[in-house]
């Protein structure tokens, strides 16, 4: 992170060399987009997160995860960042819920919400980085029922999330799965999970987020 901080300060240092080249003559206004930096960006559930900020020219920060809740279904809210240098600093909320979480940042309460695509919280099982990603998220679905339960999907059904879910549907998935176990067909023996599947950013692939026997 020090070496970003760096290039950033360098930045801020030569706009101002070069309004001292031209005579004194007021240099024309530098804008700098603000440069996020998640450490880690991948966690567990529960892991702690924090995020340097370089190039954010306002005031104040205040940062937020957007869709992030609690296990009730409240909104963590904003965070005040710190200033650390040129840049600035704070410890991320922990969602209740796995996920992919956009990074929000604002000046103040009321103020115009800066997001980008780009800066993503990424909340994940231990084992996502060793699994395969697909251009489908039913794909994830029928992945999951192959390889973990070695079995057959008999019908599967995109599920409603619940009013509690406040993450982003365009990165979540639910649906409900009915498979048979190798050798043993047939409806009386079908089982049933509701499985998550995320998308990896708004324009990747998608992979497996969750199975639980409960939406």
């Amino acid at each position: 992170m020090g070496a970003k901080r760096g290039v950033c300060v360098g930045l801020v240092a030569g706009a101002v060399l070069a309004g001292a080249g031209t005579g004194g003559a007021a240099a024309p206004p530098v804008t700098l987009t603000p440069h996020v930096s998640l450490e880690p960006a991948t966690v567990v559930l529960g892991g702690r997160a924090s995020l340097l900020v370089a190039g954010w020219r306002e005031a104040h920060l205040e940062v937020s995860l957007s869709g992030a809740t609690d296990r009730a279904g409240r909104l963590l809210g904003w965070r005040v960042a710190r200033r650390q240098g040129q840049a600035w600093v704070v410890e991320l909320p922990r969602p209740a819920l796995r996920g992919i979480y956009p990074v929000l940042l604002r000046e103040r309460a009321g103020a115009p919400v800066t997001r980008s695509t780009h800066w993503l919280l990424r909340i994940f099982r231990p084992q996502a980085a060793h699994e395969p990603t697909f251009t489908t998220p039913q794909a994830a679905v029928r992945w999951w029922v192959q390889s973990s339960r070695h079995a057959t999907v008999a019908a599967m059904k995109q599920w409603r999330r619940s009013d509690l879910d406040k993450r982003d549907p365009k990165l979540h998935r639910l649906f409900v799965v009915a498979f048979n176990l190798r050798g043993r067909p047939g409806v009386a023996n079908r089982l049933g999970r509701f499985v998550t599947a995320v998308r990896d950013g708004y324009h990747g692939p998608w992979r497996l987020l969750e199975a639980n026997v409960q939406p």
